[in-house]
């Protein structure tokens, strides 16, 4: 297929120099950055090599550097980092174009019309701040604004999203996937009363339902990405044990939940530090050389008195591999944890999430966004008496407001990162403090002002219709 730089990926010959000076530096080995090599590349390639060109020139690699030779290198690497992350959001768009351009070709439906699906976790570890209201909300609210979702709820120690929609009895659940062999999980997909919204419930009356194998846990994460859907809601239980885990770590965008109570900030905090550890010990065992840092994880010993801290386990994987050093940083870069913090009842509580993001970022060098604060509202105690979502119940309410720009900051991950961060940008006057979550990899997911709503809107065609429904809702309080 002939694809022109021009015409189809709307590259001029000045953008396209200036992408081709930046790959250069991490393909040194190429002659020539031509267009076909540009159009061919993908982002998993360009990651590849940036990690193999880093490993090669730090500083850290080569023993025995006079001053001279180490400042040469440092500068190197840190042009090499400086690429890496202005290349990779104009790589992902590239390649996302050529996708859909090769769809139509074949005649295929667009992925610019259906793009890949986004799984969302929504967890926390302690019981009774509202993940489950919460989740079945943003559920509604997407299939309300023309998306297609599916809400999995596995807390299966207490599974009881079914009822927050509506839907009384269940007559297929995770159980049923589980037992049979060869059902596929399509099968198991219960309506709901909201067009565009599927449901897979869970049984926890079931002696043992909520005691998965491995193997079974395995089953229902690779089954959960095939799903043909724009958005996967997974409602998650209230602990830390593997299996919420490892569910809250499978998403692309992960939302965890607190209260404004101290005593719920402290479990959401220790939540996400365990879920942390959950990550670092799964990557330390994928390489053999780091297998003996898993030990040191699972006995959660990290900032105790006299034991190792977060920074000095960053320090001893540069030490024995700096290529999975690297890697190891990316991955941190691409956590995507969002914080909402629920039932907020005063000014204070507002800046309840603003102190979990200093922390988490102070302790685990997490980028962490604020979806947002939702405050304590008698609309949704009476929306769940009814069993009926409060978005529902009451589409003016104050929680219903906050629950529509979350909704708006969740549209958004529709577009390409590049889009995304352009936009962004572009709305860093209306809200200062989009200043800090502006960039390639390190990209947040934050719940929307109204001005930046607007703004994007007139900006971003695939989600004007949504956004401006949204507007309509938030406009008038």
């Amino acid at each position: 297929m002939d694809i022109q730089l021009e015409n189809d990926l709307k590259i001029s010959r000045a953008k396209f120099g200036l992408l081709k000076d930046m790959l250069v530096l991490i393909f040194p080995e190429v002659p020539t950055i031509h267009k076909k090599f540009l159009i061919q590349l993908t982002p998993d390639e360009l990651k590849r090599s940036y990690m193999s060109q880093a490993a090669i020139c730090h500083p850290d690699t080569a023993d025995e550097l006079d001053r001279e030779e180490r400042k040469t290198r440092q500068m190197r690497y840190q042009r090499l980092s400086m690429a890496y992350k202005a290349l990779l959001p104009h790589i992902e768009n590239i390649h996302q174009k050529v996708r859909d351009l090769e769809s139509r070709q074949k005649g295929k439906t667009s992925t610019e019309e259906s793009p890949t699906k986004t799984i969302l976790a929504v967890g926390g570890a302690k019981g009774g701040v509202g993940k489950s209201v919460l989740a079945t909300n943003l559920a509604v609210g997407l299939s309300l604004l023309g998306q297609r979702v599916v809400l999995a709820d596995l807390d299966l120690g207490g599974a009881d999203a079914h009822l927050l929609l509506g839907v009384k009895a269940l007559f297929t659940d995770w159980n049923d996937f589980l037992e049979k062999k060869g059902r596929a999980v399509d099968n198991i997909l219960t309506a709901t009363p909201f067009e565009g919204l599927s449901l897979i419930g869970g049984n926890s009356a079931k002696l043992g339902s909520a005691n998965l194998t491995y193997s079974q846990k395995m089953k229902i994460a690779r089954h959960l990405k095939t799903l043909d859907c724009d958005y996967v809601i997974v409602d998650l239980g209230g602990d830390t044990s593997f299996n919420v885990l490892d569910f809250f770590l499978l998403a692309d965008q992960k939302i965890v939940v607190t209260s404004a109570e101290p005593t719920s900030f402290l479990d959401t905090y220790n939540f996400v530090q365990v879920a942390f550890y959950r990550f670092l010990d799964r990557f330390f065992t994928e390489h053999k050389g780091l297998k003996d840092l898993c030990a040191q994880i699972r006995e959660f010993s990290l900032g105790k008195t006299g034991g190792p801290t977060l920074e000095s386990i960053f320090q001893k994987v540069r030490a024995t591999d700096l290529s999975a050093y690297i890697k190891l940083k990316l991955h941190i870069e691409e956590f995507h944890l969002s914080i909402v913090t629920n039932m907020a009842e005063s000014r204070k509580d507002v800046g309840i999430a603003e102190s979990m993001q200093r922390l988490l970022k102070k302790k685990c060098s997490l980028d962490v966004g604020i979806l947002g604060t939702i405050p304590f509202d008698t609309s949704v105690r009476k929306a769940s008496r009814h069993f009926t979502p409060f978005i529902i119940d009451d589409p003016r309410c104050k929680a219903s407001h906050v629950l529509n720009q979350m909704l708006a900051g969740i549209l958004l991950l529709r577009e390409p990162e590049s889009i995304r961060t352009e936009l962004l940008e572009k709305t860093r006057l209306i809200r200062d403090t989009a200043k800090e979550q502006i960039g390639g990899s390190t990209m947040t997911l934050d719940g929307l002002t109204e001005e930046q709503i607007s703004f994007i809107s007139d900006r971003a065609p695939n989600l004007r219709q949504g956004l401006r429904k949204i507007l309509r809702l938030v406009a008038t309080k």
